[in-house]
């Protein structure tokens, strides 16, 4: 879910340390087993804090699960600030056997880690006895959240995502429109550069988010059976044609299209790129929505200039993220007050909150876009519209599907391929050879 967002910067070498130490896992028995009130605490590592985009959302739940369960449950926040950070202290955690009470899976893929560890707790008996929690599971947020016919997490946000355009930019190059087709897009990238105008975002570290939502929508849309290979759960074999000649685009563009700044660019570069008015295109989810009016991120009135659109092709990513997972612990009752922070996290009320105060896309469809929504976040009303009335082809992202060694991958080779020391079928190849590593 990763999901990507802005994300305050710290020194990595502060974070490893903070990965290393402070975990909150099974075996810190004062954290986990209650203090001298008897209330069970749950320590709960995450990297929505600080500038994060869902960070708000996630301090207002704190706030209201600790003061629904004051005197029984409490849930304490440890602040760990960017998504490939999160990612290295689960590993590093998994690695130990000592995770936190309640993992976020995003859109990283860790609950196939956490299962495949045997720590992962399973949720069927518990959403099944609970009409209310089980009713806000589609069938794609239960075959996200399953594995082996088992409910192992739970879905709070949904990923309908496509990219935002600058309009001003646009009617500078003489654009009208979003493109329709892959050539037409390309050809939009001519005219803004042709007219000054750098066209795209793009970014390479902490796994690419941008750039593998743009060579995504390229697979998805060259043929069927790239289509098929973006539904695909951890697939093995990259070298397809579908793969090689999205590869081969990105390489395009990153020599042509994009800042100097993307080749070991983080998301935040990418994003900051696009808020500044630098670059003309981004490629997001709505999540992003409340940046385009937060002054302290970009200047006033710069929302009314964005436009969202779907990806050539009449491609959208629809699936729900990957949800919360409830881990093993030493304690029975962490691991019952874990399950409630989970169902009190991914509730209908959650999900409208979360889409209320920073225009998250719910994970259920039962879950209505309401009218303090559609007045706060008018665009968001707009793409859900788009994305229901001509969004043709749809899958997961790239990074939700593939294994999570992948991730690494991505970040180490996509600056070989745009330097083109790589071309596509090796880097193709590279991500196959990794993907291997897991059998």
């Amino acid at each position: 879910m990763k999901t990507k967002r802005i994300l305050s910067l710290l020194m990595a070498g502060a974070l490893l340390t903070g990965a290393l130490t402070g975990c909150g896992g099974k075996k810190d028995d004062s954290a986990q087993s209650g203090d001298s009130s008897g209330v069970i605490t749950i320590n709960y590592p995450t990297f929505q804090c600080g500038t994060n985009t869902s960070a708000p959302v996630c301090d207002e739940l704190i706030k209201e699960f600790n003061e629904k369960y004051a005197g029984k449950y409490e849930i304490k926040k440890e602040d760990v600030p960017g998504d490939q950070n999160y990612i290295d202290k689960i590993k590093v955690q998994l690695g130990t056997g000592d995770l936190p009470p309640v993992i976020y899976g995003g859109g990283y893929n860790l609950l196939d880690m956490v299962v495949a560890k045997d720590l992962a707790v399973d949720l069927t008996d518990a959403v099944n006895s609970d009409a209310d929690w089980k009713a806000l599971y589609s069938d794609t947020a239960l075959a996200t959240n399953s594995r082996d016919g088992k409910i192992y997490a739970s879905s709070m946000e949904g990923q309908v995502i496509g990219y935002f355009y600058n309009k001003e930019l646009f009617k500078q190059a003489g654009i009208t429109e979003p493109a329709k087709t892959w050539d037409e897009f390309f050809q939009q990238c001519d005219k803004l550069k042709a007219a000054g105008i750098t066209p795209l975002s793009m970014d390479t570290a902490d796994s690419a988010w941008v750039t593998q939502l743009w060579m995504g929508a390229m697979v998805g849309t060259e043929s069927d059976a790239g289509l098929e290979f973006m539904n695909t759960m951890n697939p093995t074999d990259y070298n397809k044609p579908e793969m090689i000649a999205a590869a081969e685009k990105i390489q395009k563009m990153y020599q042509n299209y994009t800042t100097q700044d993307a080749i070991g660019g983080k998301y935040e570069n990418a994003a900051n790129n696009f808020l500044s008015g630098q670059t003309a295109m981004l490629a997001n989810g709505p999540w992003m929505i409340g940046d385009f009016s937060d002054t302290s991120m970009t200047e006033e009135g710069f929302a009314d200039k964005v436009g969202v659109a779907l990806f050539p092709g009449n491609f959208v990513y629809d699936a729900p993220i990957q949800g919360y997972i409830v881990t093993k612990q030493d304690d029975p009752k962490v691991e019952e007050a874990a399950i409630e922070m989970v169902k009190f996290f991914t509730s209908a009320e959650a999900q409208q909150t979360a889409m209320e105060m920073q225009g998250m896309v719910p994970a259920s469809n039962t879950v209505e876009l309401t009218d303090t929504a559609k007045d706060k976040y008018p665009l968001l009303a707009e793409f859900l519209d788009l994305a229901t009335t001509e969004g043709e082809k749809r899958s997961d992202t790239l990074q939700a599907t593939m294994y999570s060694n992948l991730l690494d991958v991505m970040s180490q080779q996509l600056p070989l391929l745009a330097s083109g020391e790589l071309d596509a079928k090796g880097f193709c190849q590279t991500l196959t050879d990794a993907a291997a590593k897991n059998q």
